[in-house]
């Protein structure tokens, strides 16, 4: 465990009068670093004072090794009462019955999600059946910085975005998309300001090669045949938006709370905005987080969940967000939408807008393990100029094949 888990592991406490017997002990797993604990502090700090004879220990995960200990877990039955994780971990490991449905162990809870949660964060992690094995825990979505010393406004539209771009390039000034870059997750955006989707309604058939989703990549490939995007990873983009290298970019919400701390050159000297609209008239961008849930197999559910319904009051959540943006990070609570617009964050507007119109990747069993085949058609496209019709359907093709076999799997 690390120091920082360690400070997070609160002394056993024996209730009054009960002698030796030990209390209750909850453990979280988190996914992130050493630090992610922290951000679970101010709700465990409540938890507590509402429960003196449970102790609460907050460990982190590491990404890569999440979903392996997660389903070794699940094996032994034995490991955290409580886990963070992807929002995709809500649909693959609820489907393996590792997680509690919320909508049968916690209906009150799941009501108020309903009300206080994002709505794409909650769609995402919602089961075409309709169960809810988690609740939404944080977020980030996409949003277009630019140097607000060269552009007046940001573009509103995908026709505005690539002239503007091209009269910035034709100053000196790039363009770059950081999270996500010619991935899945870079075209996701634009799949769905289309009017495209990867999957039809009950996730049993790809539609990545509709009319809409080919369209979408078509403008996708623009942005780096006709604007010359970087397509490394993840580009230092907003090293090159402070140095000018870059007059526009696109990444994620993290940067609101960073920019004027870590590119000092860059204070006064940026905005933020939403996405451009698309086709549809929408901007929709891509939502990215974690899920809260409760392992199924653990022997203190009825405590983990209401370590739940403690943790979604909301001046928990907003005490929460406040304790990240004081070490310099930012936790925007997926789960109490609410209390985001008392947060304070530079161009919050464009945050609440661009929050308005997000979803997250699609809450598909297969999605997991099918991703990559997105993302090697768009590639194919970006990097070496094939035909979107002809990816998108071979990759439509392949999903199709392996979404049958599982459809025929007892």
């Amino acid at each position: 465990m690390s120091p920082a888990s360690l400070k997070l592991a609160i002394p056993l406490l024996l209730a009054a009068g009960c002698g030796p017997a030990l209390a209750a002990h909850l453990v979280i797993w988190m996914v992130g670093d050493d630090k992610t604990p922290r951000l679970m502090q101010p709700a465990v700090e409540a938890y507590r004072a509402r429960h003196p004879d449970v102790t609460v220990e907050v460990r982190d995960v590491p990404w890569a090794d999440a979903m392996t200990k997660y389903s070794a877990a699940l094996a032994s039955r034995r490991g955290p009462d409580l886990i963070t994780g992807s929002t995709s971990y809500a649909i693959s490991l609820g489907a393996k019955g590792a997680l509690v449905d919320l909508n049968q162990a916690a209906p009150e809870l799941a009501r108020e999600l309903e009300r206080h949660a994002n709505p794409g964060a909650l769609a995402a992690i919602r089961r075409p059946d309709g169960a809810l094995h988690g609740a939404p825990f944080d977020m980030h979505v996409q949003l277009q910085y630019y140097r607000s010393d060269l552009l007046r406004e940001a573009p509103a539209t995908w026709d505005g975005f690539i002239t503007t771009a091209q009269a910035l390039r034709a100053q000196g000034h790039g363009y770059a998309q950081q999270w996500g870059n010619t991935s899945w997750l870079g075209f996701y955006p634009y799949l769905r300001q289309a009017g495209g989707a990867v999957y039809d309604a009950t996730c049993s058939r790809a539609v990545i090669d509709s009319p809409e989703a080919v369209r979408a990549l078509t403008y996708y490939a623009r942005l780096y045949r006709e604007l010359n995007a970087p397509t490394d990873g993840w580009p230092d983009a907003d090293g090159g938006l402070e140095s000018g290298a870059y007059g526009l970019m696109q990444s994620g919400t993290w940067l609101l709370s960073r920019l004027d701390m870590t590119h000092k050159g860059l204070v006064g000297k940026w905005a933020a905005a939403p996405l451009p609209v698309g086709p549809t008239g929408k901007r929709t961008a891509v939502l990215g987080g974690t899920v809260l849930a409760v392992m199924r197999f653990s022997p203190n559910r009825a405590l983990a969940l209401d370590f739940m319904r403690s943790l979604y009051q909301p001046e928990i959540t907003r005490r929460m967000a406040e304790a990240a943006l004081q070490y310099g990070g930012m936790w925007l609570p997926s789960g109490r939408q609410d209390q985001i617009a008392a947060l304070p964050l530079p161009h919050r507007q464009a945050l609440l807008d661009q929050l308005a119109d997000a979803e997250g990747p699609p809450p598909c069993p297969a999605w997991m393990r099918q991703d990559y085949i997105v993302t090697r058609a768009v590639q194919r496209v970006v990097l070496a100029g094939a035909d979107p019709q002809a990816e998108l359907s071979r990759a439509a093709a392949v999903m199709n094949r392996a979404l049958a076999v599982q459809g025929k799997q007892p």
